[in-house]
């Protein structure tokens, strides 16, 4: 299925409104693609961007090298998800693993991570300014992806362990109190 992410806006007050990215939802896919869709199919302006990103949701997002600076974009749009709105902080990740907003004249990427109790949430991972997205190389981004992942699979495994450590605690005290009632 690949990784799936969200693509929309953020205002100022941390709402959002944001669209499906069904596979390849990636840093080193999405934001080449973002960047091609900013600078050269919108002449710059983030509003008409945005505008264009929550027109559907979608399949894929990409950029093809080597048609241009920075590239060609393909958006394969797709239908079957509502569109999404929340504040940020206070959203749910689901099955998304990526969310990428476009905030001012910024790209915020949020990552979804697993807190020690509870369901997915976004943490803030990167942000960069809109003129600085397309000097980003492929390895800046997939040094971002690596991290994120590392962080989402350490999250996973400090959860694991959490829950395996209450449920010692719990067979514990069963067994003391069952020995107590000897």
């Amino acid at each position: 299925m690949g990784l799936r992410a969200l693509v929309g806006t953020e205002g100022a007050d941390g709402t959002y409104v944001a669209r499906h990215v069904q596979h390849d939802g990636c840093p080193t896919m999405v934001v080449p693609a973002l960047s091609v869709l900013v600078h050269e199919l919108c002449s710059h302006r983030p509003e008409r961007a945005a505008a264009v990103l929550l027109q559907s949701d979608w399949s894929r997002l990409f950029a093809v090298p080597g048609t241009g600076p920075t590239g060609h974009l393909v958006g394969v749009p797709t239908e079957g998800y509502p569109l999404q709105t929340g504040r940020i902080a206070e959203a749910r990740a689901g099955d998304r693993e990526w969310a990428y907003l476009f905030g001012g004249h910024r790209l915020h990427v949020y990552l979804g991570v697993f807190p020690e109790r509870g369901p997915k949430r976004w943490e803030a991972w990167a942000c960069w300014s809109l003129h600085e997205l397309g000097d980003l190389s492929q390895l800046d981004l997939l040094e971002v992806q690596k991290a994120g992942y590392a962080a989402q699979w350490r999250a996973s495994d400090y959860r694991g362990y959490m829950e395996a450590v209450r449920e010692a605690a719990r067979d514990s005290t069963r067994i003391q109190l069952m020995q107590a009632g000897r």
